[in-house]
């Protein structure tokens, strides 16, 4: 939270005070013209009006300082944050009411004026602060500058006016929308404990866990609901590894992979949902990217929220990248994590195709979201490799597409592309 004092004065005329220059001229030409004192007198008498205005606004120009936060660090496009601006009357007098505004880095440019009421000496007095508060929408993903906030006063005859800029600007960081995918099926099984990355029971960490009896202290979420149903006492899972399953998440990031930019805020988008609900449900994640690394995965394993600071603040700053890092990879998957693997892409090149179907081992569950590009060869190079994949337009809603993934067998994955693309054999 930063503190300012006022910047750059700016006096002008409003349309009325150009109104009485304009008048005052006429006055004055037509005195010139007709040998009038009294319309000389007259134009005088409105230029030395506006003269005074002028003088006013300019040199009684109000000293203030404000202080910025939001109510968040990190918001969702199109999610609300709560913008709130103390202002402090810095003069030793009152300072004059006037109107506020204060800037955005989207269209329109700047909120609504709002009136700024006159405020005592803030030396002498806590009611020279006053709170300004708005709601603001980030329509599009992010970092950016808010702020800062200006100030407007006009004369007591409305002929003048003098703007000034009051504090500093504040960093937003916008990530993509994350959507809930909670209760889609892909969760942590407590029976024995294993892990079930999907209802097809395909994910693999099959570690064989130990039981012991619950001890004060223990997490519930390490609790053994089948041993304890067996024993008749609670029993708990022994091994703390286990509870840590892993995941594993690939983005092409190319620049060269994307045919429009809403597929590339659509991935963005579905990569911070389920990074999200992955660790919200117990697991390590891996991210891996096609281009260069720009992108820092979530570590909020164990239970945590999924809302890593790092992970979504990488998210809203992520651009397609030209250089391509993936040769530089392994040829074959990562042999220290084992697990469910998702890819997320649009319109991969050949060399990232392959580069991506090589990461799945022959014993892993791989899911492909391929967006907007059911009419290529993606989809059949991928299953052919073993991947599952799910075809997916930018209108579609994660957790639909989510939920396709998870599906029970193929009947359901493919109708859900036939009603968003027709057959992806290209018959519609």
């Amino acid at each position: 939270m930063a503190l300012s004092g006022t910047r750059r004065p700016a006096a002008g005329l409003t349309k009325r005070g150009w109104g009485i220059v304009a008048a005052a001229i006429v006055l004055f030409a037509g005195a010139y013209i007709l040998g009038s004192p009294q319309l000389l007198f007259a134009s005088c008498l409105l230029g030395a009006l506006v003269v005074l205005c002028v003088l006013l606004v300019r040199f009684r120009s109000p000293r203030l300082s404000a202080a910025r936060r939001f109510d968040v660090d990190v918001v969702s496009v199109g999610s609300p944050v709560t913008v709130s601006i103390e202002v402090a009357n810095d003069t030793a007098g009152r300072s004059a009411s006037a109107q506020w505004r204060d800037r955005l880095p989207w269209t329109p440019g700047s909120t609504e004026p709002a009136p700024l009421r006159s405020l005592p000496s803030a030396r002498y007095t806590l009611a020279g602060t006053t709170r300004l508060q708005y709601v603001l929408h980030p329509p599009a993903r992010g970092i950016v500058d808010v702020g800062p906030v200006t100030v407007e006063r006009f004369d007591p005859f409305g002929l003048t006016h003098n703007a000034v800029e009051v504090g500093e600007t504040r960093q937003l960081i916008v990530a993509p929308r994350v959507t809930d995918l909670s209760g889609s099926g892909f969760s942590l099984a407590g029976g024995d404990g294993s892990v079930r990355a999907s209802r097809r029971n395909a994910a693999g960490n099959n570690d064989d866990l130990m039981t012991r009896e619950y001890r004060s202290g223990d997490a519930l979420r390490r609790v053994h609901w089948r041993a304890t149903a067996r024993h008749g006492d609670l029993m708990v899972r022994q091994e703390e590894e286990s509870s840590f399953p892993t995941a594993r998440l690939i983005v092409d990031t190319r620049d060269s992979g994307y045919a429009t930019p809403d597929s590339f805020e659509w991935v963005l988008g579905m990569v911070a949902s389920l990074g999200v609900h992955l660790v919200g449900e117990g697991f390590l994640i891996q991210l891996r990217e096609t281009g260069a690394a720009q992108l820092v995965a979530p570590v909020e394993a164990g239970g945590g929220t999924g809302h890593d600071i790092d992970f979504l603040t990488s998210l809203a700053s992520a651009r397609p990248s030209p250089d391509y890092l993936g040769a530089g990879a392994p040829a074959s998957a990562d042999v220290d994590m084992h697990g469910p693997i998702f890819a997320i892409l649009s319109r991969p090149s050949d060399d990232t195709l392959r580069w991506v179907a090589s990461q799945r081992a022959k014993h892993e569950h791989g899911v492909a979201l391929v967006v907007d590009d059911a009419q290529s060869t993606t989809i059949e190079s991928l299953t052919r490799a073993g991947w599952q994949c799910v075809s997916v337009r930018v209108t579609d809603d994660p957790a639909d597409v989510w939920a396709a993934a998870l599906d029970d067998g193929s009947g359901g994955n493919e109708s859900f592309a036939r009603a968003r693309f027709g057959d992806v054999d290209g018959r519609n």
